[in-house]
């Protein structure tokens, strides 16, 4: 079941392409957060979406909140994904899929009649404190992180 708004977001600790750890419930205790899960590195929606958060991002961090990237892609390709594409923000590979079920956005999808799990393209808007504010079901790439910043403007 994916999360709705007031819901508490879940914790998580991820390795990054770094080397570093990243822990969620402290990026919640400090800050707004933004967490967009995507399908897949390189491909176009994807890769539109990510960087249009990228260009968002001075903006989104002038108003108190940071973003976060998550995928089933592997370390290794979100290092060249970030790299290729400049962005400033972490990337979670979830290759198990752990956090994408905690988040409930590990879903059956349906494509040429073929049934497979995958990831549903969804951003969460969390407040500082971990509760979600907003959230965005089944995103089209279009105008939407205008649409995140805006709400997030409206928040802080």
């Amino acid at each position: 079941m994916t999360l709705q708004v007031g819901d508490r977001a879940p914790d998580h600790q991820a390795k990054l392409a770094d080397g570093s750890i990243l822990n969620l419930a402290e990026l919640y205790d400090s800050q707004h957060v933004i967490i967009y899960f995507y399908p897949k590195d390189f491909t176009p929606g994807c890769t539109q979406e990510a960087q249009d958060f990228r260009d968002e991002f001075p903006e989104i961090q002038k108003l108190g909140a940071t973003v976060v990237g998550v995928s089933k892609d592997s370390l290794q390709s979100h290092e060249k994904f970030q790299a290729k594409y400049e962005l400033p923000y972490p990337l979670i590979a979830d290759e198990t899929t752990e956090m994408c079920q905690k988040f409930g956005v590990w879903q059956e999808k349906k494509m040429f009649k073929r049934v497979y799990m995958g990831i549903v393209r969804y951003t969460f808007l969390i407040q500082k404190g971990g509760i979600i504010h907003k959230s965005w079901a089944k995103v089209r790439v279009k105008n939407h992180v205008r649409d995140v910043v805006d709400a997030l403007a409206a928040l802080a």
